[in-house]
């Protein structure tokens, strides 16, 4: 299977420090040497906002005008059958992934999103008690909030929340989990993944109403021994091996489009080091269950 390397700096402005530099150490790393015994790998594009495109103040828009460019290379790896692996700073760039799908397979289609994450991020700016925009892009995507956000980026369509898979979460803020609740979106907590059973089984009821799948990795999934330098970190997290499990459960589908790995800080000395060694130990482990993805769409008349 080919597999097209995207990278999405961290916002829009900083691809050198932090969790902006997480994409190119993992590449520098020798992430895409790793993945060719299982695919073809193409790449990596780069998504980039120019500065003639920035509107001081206007945050959110500015990612969404990044997300555009990162929709418009997911777009063309949908387009030429490939598998999307997107490797992004932060979480803010589900938007744009997911826009990605729907600019090459048309706004109606049915997409799923299984975010794998130690946080739910379904803030909204009313309940978030931060204002992290981090914090709010599974909210933003089921479009209960950001609506300039959604259409710098190209998102034609919300996903409906009966069409979300929240799992690994262990640590929700109250406002946020009491909006869970009033959705549809399915959470799968950190404890339940461990029985084996509860995970697969959502994971087969979601790819039954979709046709195709994006599946969302924000590092800090795993244990913060795993991952020392994580900017949000959270205890009781999981092994590679669960993870890699957890994610091959939603590889098997056949039904991934997208696979968008974010949050990983390089720096930090030894921390960094371990945690791109971790997040390059997940990869390689999880992702040869990618064997398929949905067939790619079919071309526009005279196109």
């Amino acid at each position: 299977m080919r597999l097209r390397l995207v990278t999405v700096p961290y916002r829009y402005d900083d691809r050198e420090e932090g969790l902006g530099a997480g994409p190119g150490a993992l590449l520098r790393a020798g992430l895409a040497d790793r993945l060719a015994a299982a695919h073809e790998v193409d790449g990596p594009h780069e998504a980039t906002l120019g500065p003639e495109e920035r509107e001081e103040g206007r945050t959110a828009v500015n990612i969404g005008r990044l997300g555009a460019h990162a929709a418009a290379l997911v777009a063309d790896a949908r387009r030429d059958g490939s598998g999307a692996l997107v490797l992004a700073g932060d979480d803010t760039a589900a938007i744009g992934v997911v826009s990605g799908v729907q600019r090459a397979d048309g706004a109606g289609v049915a997409v799923g999103v299984v975010w794998l994450d130690a946080h739910g991020d379904f803030n909204t700016p009313e309940t978030s008690y931060s204002g992290i925009l981090a914090g709010m892009p599974v909210a933003i995507l089921a479009g209960l909030a950001g609506p300039l956000w959604r259409g710098a980026a190209g998102l034609a369509a919300p996903v409906p929340t009966d069409r979300l898979l929240l799992a690994g979460v262990r640590d929700l803020d109250e406002q946020e989990h009491t909006l869970l609740r009033s959705t549809d979106a399915r959470v799968v907590t950190a404890a339940e993944l461990a029985d084996g059973a509860t995970f697969p089984a959502a994971v087969r009821r979601l790819a039954a109403r979709c046709s195709h799948l994006c599946l969302h990795v924000d590092l800090d999934l795993l244990d913060p021994d795993l991952v020392p330098s994580a900017s949000t970190p959270s205890a009781n997290g999981l092994s590679i091996e669960a993870a890699a499990a957890t994610m091959a459960a939603v590889l098997a589908t056949g039904r991934v489009a997208t696979v968008c790995v974010t949050s990983l800080n390089p720096g930090a000395g030894k921390r960094g080091e371990r945690a791109v060694a971790s997040a390059l130990a997940l990869l390689e482990r999880a992702l040869p269950a990618w064997s398929t993805a949905p067939e790619p769409p079919a071309a526009m008349p005279g196109g």
